[in-house]
């Protein structure tokens, strides 16, 4: 019996095939998915049936008529994925050789082909005409179980490129969600400008049935060009932004990453928590970068960094940390230290052939705790040279660079040191307070 691998296998091999033709391989996955839809979603006002019935020419003919008639259906999520259709088969043969190839799902569950389609994207991210751009799952299944969205919460992703955040933020809502025949209302809200990735994501989303009558889970648009009054406070915002970012540390005052990073601050709801990926540059840039770092200092609680091991978003060569904050509530409320998780050094360098999985972050996950808004207990052990900890006074002097845990190994230890020192002036400040009050 085939496994789920082995099909996304055999409906990725006529790639290569396709690519001599000069078809990309996503434009292929596009191909893929207008037929998919075809081939599985009842009541269409055309027929799969009629289309493979057809032969040559007139078959290649009606996939034509087919790709404008469908972008009009009512069906917001279907006209979705097929608006702007335009097949990129110049020859019939190409159209049959794709129909015959999908003859190889046909006796897989409609409740797989979700987990089919997101190994074929994952594929066609690997290819080295590739126009997508993956974080492994395991890290986004991290952010989700770290931040626990709830049902009845908001949840966004300004970025929401294939859709992943939102297919694994349901998954596990639904595994946390005690009554199964609940019917949960529109509240993810993702934007994605790209229209290929927008595609992509629809259809991930379709394939693991997150629609809804009236809307689509993941609107074609640009997130920075939107008002605030556009962007509905949110509970929860989960985002990958290292595809946004320029490779120089020279950060300008429009700098794409840094005001995606500035509009989820504004788009959080007070007490709101956010999980988000940023390139390491963002994290030790001066001007704007440092200006952003610090007036999310003040304004929020980010308690939590994880250093992120090379590799991760293979093809793309992007060192990258993963942001855990929540917005204050009242302006005396702000970060007083940062723990940081380093999973870089003396790690190796992820990619095709070693993939992050879910064990090379349990540590991290253990010691982050249940805690949703990062106020878990936690203990900056001696034997556990990849926890740090460090207070606001140490960030301010060192530009307040989010980067710390990239110091090299004596620069550490000297942080260490002073905090070290911190600590206890601010303990012995304490107790001298208290016998101070007890005299009074």
């Amino acid at each position: 019996m085939n496994t789920i691998p082995d099909i996304a296998q055999q409906l990725w091999i006529p790639v290569k095939h396709f690519q001599k033709d000069g078809i990309l391989s996503h434009t292929y996955l596009t191909e893929l998915t207008w037929l998919l839809i075809l081939k599985i979603t009842p009541n269409l006002p055309v027929s799969w049936d009629t289309l493979i019935q057809k032969e040559r020419q007139e078959q290649y003919e009606y996939y034509l008529d087919i790709l404008e008639e469908m972008k009009l259906v009512s069906d917001p999520h279907i006209a979705g994925i097929y608006a702007y259709a335009a097949t990129s088969f110049t020859k019939h043969e190409q159209l049959a050789q794709l129909i015959a190839i999908l003859s190889t799902i046909d006796t897989v569950p409609l409740n797989e082909l979700g987990n089919i389609f997101e190994l074929l994207l994952e594929n066609c991210a690997n290819e080295k005409d590739n126009h997508l751009h993956i974080a492994p799952r395991s890290l986004i299944d991290l952010m989700i179980v770290l931040t626990q969205p709830q049902l009845e919460e908001v949840m966004q992703d300004p970025v929401a490129g294939i859709g992943n955040v939102i297919v694994a933020a349901d998954q596990y809502i639904n595994l946390m969600t005690d009554d199964k025949n609940i019917i949960k209302k529109q509240k993810n809200l993702a934007r994605e400008k790209n229209l290929v990735q927008q595609r992509f994501a629809l259809m991930n989303c379709l394939l693991h049935n997150i629609k809804h009558p009236q809307y689509v889970p993941v609107l074609w648009d640009d997130s920075l060009l939107l008002n605030r009054q556009q962007c509905p406070p949110a509970d929860v915002i989960l985002s990958v932004l290292v595809f946004v970012n320029t490779s120089t540390d020279d950060f300008g005052n429009h700098d794409a990453s840094l005001a995606l990073l500035q509009q989820i601050y504004y788009t959080l709801k007070p007490g709101g928590r956010a999980a988000v990926v940023l390139p390491d540059n963002i994290l030790k840039a001066a001007g704007p970068a440092q200006q952003l770092r610090s007036f999310l200092l003040n304004k929020c609680i980010i308690h939590t960094v994880l250093r992120l091991p090379n590799g991760i978003f293979y093809p793309k060569k992007i060192q990258a940390h993963l942001l855990f904050f929540r917005k204050s509530k009242t302006p005396e409320e702000k970060t007083q230290r940062v723990w940081f998780y380093d999973l870089r050094t003396g790690y190796p360098t992820f990619g095709e052939s070693l993939q992050l999985t879910r064990k090379h972050l349990m540590e991290f996950e253990m010691l982050y705790g249940d805690d949703p808004l990062g106020n878990s207990s936690r203990n900056n052990k001696e034997e556990n040279k990849r926890w740090y900890r460090f207070n606001r006074q140490t960030l301010a002097e060192q530009e307040d660079r989010l980067d710390l845990c990239v110091q090299d190994e004596k620069a550490t230890k000297n942080f260490e040191y002073q905090e070290k020192i911190r600590t206890v002036l601010n303990d012995t400040t304490i107790e001298l307070e208290s016998v101070t009050n007890l005299l009074c």
